[in-house]
């Protein structure tokens, strides 16, 4: 049995939020995370995931169109 990834971020106020990863898809050349807040199965978010110093960051995609995109190639993979 796989067990679901937790990553742990810290919120604009400050606090911890847990979000269990969904998906890493890669699009573009680029690397996006798809991770969902753990208790809220209906909210998900997506993070386009940088190194830096050689340690991923998740970024906050605000582009509405980059974000379409990922989501496009996320539900792609069910149509296969």
């Amino acid at each position: 049995m796989e067990e679901n990834k937790i990553i742990s971020m810290v919120d604009e106020d400050g606090e911890k939020v847990d979000f269990e990863l969904i998906e890493i898809i890669e699009l573009d050349e680029n690397r996006y995370a798809l991770l969902a807040p753990i208790g809220e199965e209906d909210d998900a978010f997506v993070y386009k995931i940088e190194i830096v110093d050689g340690k991923e960051q998740y970024i906050s995609v605000e582009d509405e169109e980059e974000f379409a995109k990922v989501l496009e190639k996320y539900e792609s993979t069910f149509e296969q």
